[in-house]
């Protein structure tokens, strides 16, 4: 592939700011009570990314009642609005009923025989540069009974030009039809190469295949996810199915990818039979996907949490981290071992640069990981995603021409085997060197 086509797919990397935000308009469960009764007075509910301007919230809560529970209408609560530069501090304060810093924080009245409330219309203004506002729901001034009682808390949050979208993901409708236009380009390209391959060949080798199954199953990916903008644009809560379809996908072909470069670190179709490394790798690696996209689920049915900006924090961010890197040891010691059972120079020289290059994809995450939370909360998701495309991309181009162009791989693998004297198209059907 060339250097044109590298840079003009890189740039898909350098636009991508797909994913969009959470929901803002959202429902949020509340429960809040005194404490002498096991409850809390105070609760985190919601965050938005406002830019430069005078953007826009609207609340209204209702009760949640069980059977035999007190009919809390007519109270009033507080929505407490918190600037992202005191947000720690807020938190750190251990009686939530000191963390109110503004008096101008607006009451919202509970609905009448759990109907919603009248809508609270508040504003925010930015500027110097755009801020993300902590909402919490306060009882402290409310004369609660005993006991502890549920509310939903509707979050209708806007931008000053009335987009729903946090201002991380301000430019999401841009950048996700430029990097559409640029995956078919890809797509395009590397059938094309394919074809004549096949052409030359007779047949193509399962790891051109299976690249090809990678770069399908994220350009569905990437359609899923302006599925989820137009619904998202339309009701500003999105269709969280498509979103959680779309990164398993994601995670998917990311774990397939990974099982490419394993298995050739191993030697297929490089010095071994293709039986033995595949029984070994793709069990484990199939168990990986599926627990990456256990993770994936469970985090999109968890209720929003104040720190969360990427989705690959908590539990799920440290868990990949160590898969990943558990990985990249099982890489490196799989091309230690296939260089010491090969002594061709020619495969020697090959595995040093695949290590290389390979070695980048493996420790994209990992860097990406420590470096985002040095940012503002509101470059922190683009910063991710950026990082990752970005090591998607690249893989997809080397891999490609990896396999598709006459390269050092080409000589020293079974995909150059036809291209001998005497060889034939299917001459090498299976596609692997045998022990």
């Amino acid at each position: 592939m060339g250097l044109r086509s590298a840079v003009v797919l890189l740039m898909a990397a350098l636009t991508t700011l797909v994913t969009p935000a959470a929901s803002k308009v959202e429902v949020v469960r509340a429960v809040l009570g005194m404490e002498r009764s096991g409850g809390q007075l105070w609760q985190y509910i919601s965050k938005f990314g406002f830019g430069i301007g005078t953007g826009e919230f609207r609340v209204r809560v209702r009760q949640v009642r069980r059977p035999g529970e007190p009919d809390l209408s007519g109270e009033k609560l507080v929505l407490e609005r918190h600037l992202d530069e005191r947000w720690a501090e807020v938190e750190a304060i251990e009686d939530p009923c000191d963390r109110r810093t503004d008096r101008k924080d607006p009451e919202v009245t509970v609905g009448v025989d759990g109907d919603w409330g009248p809508m609270k219309v508040g504003r925010l203004s930015q500027r110097i540069r755009p801020h993300v506002w902590y909402f919490a729901l306060s009882a402290c001034e409310a004369p609660l009974p005993n006991g502890t009682f549920a509310f939903d808390v509707e979050v209708d949050a806007r931008q000053p030009d009335g987009s729903h979208f946090s201002v991380e993901a301000a430019w999401a409708w841009q950048s996700s039809l430029v990097t559409l236009s640029l995956c078919s380009a890809l797509l395009v390209r590397y059938w094309r190469k394919a074809c004549r391959f096949w052409s030359r060949i007779g047949e193509l080798h399962p790891v051109i295949k299976t690249l090809a199954g990678v770069i399908v199953s994220q350009y569905v990916a990437q359609l899923l996810h302006i599925g989820q903008l137009v619904i998202y644009s339309g009701n500003g809560r999105g269709a969280p199915i498509l979103e959680i379809l779309a990164e398993a996908l994601l995670i998917s072909s990311e774990v397939v990818e990974t099982s490419l470069l394993l298995v050739i670190a191993m030697g297929y179709t490089l010095t071994r039979s293709s039986s033995g490394v595949l029984r070994l790798c793709v069990p484990v690696c199939s168990a990986a996907a599926a627990f990456h996209v256990v993770l994936l689920v469970l985090e999109k049915t968890e209720a929003e949490a104040s720190h969360k900006f990427t989705g690959h924090e908590g539990v799920r961010g440290w868990t990949t981290l160590a898969l990943r890197l558990a990985l990249f040891a099982w890489f490196l010691r799989a091309v230690r071992s296939t260089a010491a059972a090969d002594s061709s120079l020619k495969v020697r020289a090959f595995l040093r640069q695949f290590t290389l290059a390979a070695s980048a994809y493996f420790l994209a995450y990992p860097v990406a990981f420590f470096i985002v939370p040095i940012f503002a909360p509101y470059w922190r998701r683009t910063v991710m995603d950026f990082g990752l495309t970005a090591a998607r991309v690249c893989a997809n181009l080397w891999l490609a021409s990896l396999f598709l162009d006459r390269g050092v791989y080409f000589e020293v693998s079974a995909l150059g085997a036809t291209l001998l004297p005497g060889g034939s198209p299917r001459s090498c059907a299976r596609f692997a060197k045998e022990d």
